[in-house]
């Protein structure tokens, strides 16, 4: 055998197979952009000025409701939900008011390693 022609079938050979990975990661990165990109959310817009501390809140006319909560959810937990839904709906500022009448629990038809399967297989490249 000719060690020109040997070596001369290497050469080709790898270079058509890096050609042609190139061109399926060049493929497969234009399909990415235009089916739906890389799965990253835009960053927010930042506020042009700081805003102002939050107003007291007015004193309530109507008694406080009653919070009902789900069958293992005591009254406690209730109540922390209760307050920290008030801290971050204050810190948005729009002065509307807001009151939770029921806590109820959510429950998913899989569980967490069922979900973190499917996250894992069905994530992009």
């Amino acid at each position: 055998m000719d060690w020109i022609t040997a070596w001369g079938t290497v050469l080709t050979g790898l270079v058509v197979v890096f050609v042609a990975l190139g061109l399926l990661i060049l493929l497969l990165t234009i399909m990415g952009k235009v089916l739906g990109g890389t799965g990253k959310k835009p960053a927010p817009a930042k506020a042009a000025a700081p805003k102002a501390a939050p107003a007291a809140p007015a004193p309530a006319k109507k008694p406080a409701p009653v919070v009902t909560a789900a069958d293992d959810i005591d009254g406690e937990i209730a109540a922390a939900i209760t307050a920290a839904l008030a801290v971050i709906l204050a810190e948005e500022g729009s002065g509307k008011s807001y009151v939770v009448k029921s806590v109820k629990r959510v429950r998913s038809g899989k569980g967490a390693w069922g979900q973190a399967g499917l996250a894992e297989n069905v994530r992009p490249f």
